[in-house]
């Protein structure tokens, strides 16, 4: 058979499959047909379709070989490809990198240089560039740096790479909240709350920080008000995967606290977004497990074997999984505080 041919099978194939796992797997078998035959443009699509099927989860295992093979082509063969194509893969690219313990901040700062000069270069304005240096400044948990890179985004022309508004709004509600100002933050969120910006994500992930927040503030009322929401959206979008799993942790944290009925059987759901996910995506998941296992005692418990502490009785001690998960915490807080040259997220970890 024609590899042509052999590569649309395989993409009808793909369209047909419900695992993230079986559809890269499927993707690399024709990313290698492509390349034993030197087809570059199969080679390029394929692996934009490769990065964009893990983009909207926790993982990060495919993208980076496939998107430096993307760049090193488009480089090489110098006005073939159209850099519009996949340069808003790169801003995810971007903040992977950041996410990743074991690369170093100056080749983060490179590669947001290089990002920066191929937005201009193909007539963007650089709004993109400060969206996700808004999410290194977050990461860093450098909030004075996150403002002044919020105001120059919005100095900036909104265009096709930058974030959506609700995204974007979304983020100055993050600041606000992160800085402690609540009230400021859901007058801010008045756009998101009532639905009149929207996006895959959002006002879910809005909604889950909203209800941590005011928890943490002491606002029993407003918590509640802001979980039902969480919830309605939740149950509206069933198909949330694991990319929303920081905000999970956060609607976690509040039904705990309140001992939600629910705890568990969420506890169950998202268990698996930890599997190969990205450093800052594993570090967030054990920081806001820890407080739900601290509880201590037995549990009842229906987890995948691909997990390192399933047990095939079903039952589980919850002191083993809150040593677990403290040991995974505190792993990624001195890789990430190493890389970092600060001492933040193992003070947050030191606080729990």
């Amino acid at each position: 058979m024609n590899y042509n041919l052999e590569i649309q099978k395989i993409l009808l194939k793909v369209e047909g499959l419900k695992s993230l796992e079986d559809k890269i797997v499927a993707l690399k078998e024709a990313i290698q047909l492509a390349d034993q035959h030197n087809d570059i443009d199969w080679g390029f699509d394929l692996r934009l379709d490769l990065i964009r099927q893990e983009r909207n989860t926790s993982r990060c295992n495919e993208s980076f070989p496939a998107f430096a093979w993307i760049l090193h082509t488009s480089d090489a063969n110098e006005d073939y490809f159209d850099e519009s194509e996949f340069l808003w893969e790169y801003k995810w690219m971007y903040c992977s990198a950041y996410r990743s313990a074991l690369i170093p901040l100056d080749e983060i700062e490179k590669i947001g240089e290089d990002l920066k000069r191929r937005l201009v270069k193909n007539g963007y304005s650089t709004r993109a560039y400060y969206n996700v240096l808004t999410g290194l400044a977050f990461h860093l948990r450098d909030y004075d740096l996150a403002k002044t890179y919020i105001d120059a985004a919005n100095s900036e022309l909104v265009d096709d790479m930058s974030n959506c508004p609700a995204c974007e709004l979304d983020t100055e509600v993050e600041l606000l909240l992160f800085q402690g100002k609540l009230e400021e933050a859901i007058v801010k969120a008045q756009d998101l709350i009532h639905k009149k910006l929207t996006c895959y994500s959002m006002p879910f992930q809005t909604f889950c920080s909203l209800t941590y927040y005011s928890w943490l503030a002491g606002d029993a009322a407003g918590a509640e008000k802001y979980f039902n929401k969480a919830i309605e959206e939740y149950e509206a979008h069933d198909q949330y995967d694991s990319s929303v799993g920081y905000s999970m942790g956060l609607l976690m944290s509040y039904m705990n606290a309140i001992n939600h009925p629910e705890t568990w059987s969420f506890f169950e759901r998202i268990a698996t977004w930890d599997i190969e996910a990205e450093d800052i995506h594993r570090y967030n998941f054990a920081r806001y497990m820890l407080p739900i296992m601290k509880q201590g005692g037995n549990r009842a418990l229906q987890l995948s074997p691909q997990l390192p502490y399933y047990k095939e009785s079903g039952f589980y001690n919850l002191d083993d999984l809150y040593t677990h998960f403290k040991q995974q915490a505190t792993a990624f807080a001195e890789r990430f505080d190493a890389r970092n040259q600060n001492t933040n997220y193992t003070t947050e970890i030191a606080a729990l």
